[in-house]
């Protein structure tokens, strides 16, 4: 049996090595069906207790456009939105355009039939993550989660709930966001390790309706701290 793992594991590293033509199954099935979507306009409800920003019902509107396209807009005030471990879009396209996936098993992960994927970089220009995983639903084909960690905002858990919308769309409903040993700035400029939470809930899609590019001014750039959208 230790054999045969260790075989396994070879297998899933040269799979990982040879790209495309060694793609993982389930990987592509699920880049297959989120393909579907060319772009989409929904509604975003925020609640966040963040050490840098504390927020409850916070109401935006999001516009996503394939490849990698996202604009934002608040409904009141402004939109704010923690950058980093949320994957605004399509979280498998988005950790791909940067990282090889390398299957390492099949888990239960948050309650769901899970295969886990660790991550290496593309390219050296690619910040580090500690302890990366990505996790895919074996039973619907879609994201479940992301788990690491990295220097500035401490170890992160995100979890994803999809739905499928028309009979053929799978977009997500909700996304949460777990942060521990947070390293936050005190007011006497001082740091500690700290916690927080952020909850995005996703209603009223509009789907395929052909969003014009002059809609996003930029394309959406890689996570860093923290997003702030004026309202326009």
């Amino acid at each position: 049996m230790r054999r045969l793992a260790g075989i396994a594991v070879i297998v899933s590293i040269v799979c990982a090595l040879a790209g495309p033509a060694c793609a993982d199954a389930l990987v592509e099935k699920t880049r297959s069906q989120l393909s579907l979507v060319k772009d989409y306009t929904c509604d975003l409800t925020l609640n966040a207790r963040l050490p840098q920003m504390s927020v409850s019902s916070m109401k935006m509107t999001l516009y996503y456009k394939r490849p990698n396209k996202i604009h934002i807009e608040a409904k009141e005030g402004f939109a704010m939105l923690p950058e980093e471990g949320l994957y605004i879009g399509d979280p498998v396209e988005e950790v791909l355009s940067k990282y090889t996936l390398v299957h390492l098993g099949d888990i239960v992960w948050q309650g769901k039939k899970c295969a886990k994927y660790g991550l290496r970089a593309k390219s050296d220009a690619v910040p580090p993550l500690a302890k990366a995983s990505v996790y895919i639903d074996k039973v619907t084909a879609t994201p479940a989660g992301f788990t690491g960690a990295s220097p500035n905002f401490g170890e992160i858990t995100t979890v994803f709930t999809y739905q499928k919308l028309q009979g053929r769309f799978w977009l997500p409903a909700a996304t949460t966001l777990s942060i521990r040993n947070m390293m936050s700035v005190r007011h006497d400029r001082s740091t500690q390790p700290g916690r927080g939470s952020a909850q995005i809930a996703y209603t009223n899609y509009k789907i395929n309706s052909g969003l014009p590019d002059s809609l996003f001014k930029t394309p959406a750039k890689p996570v860093s701290k923290m997003r702030k959208h004026p309202h326009p």
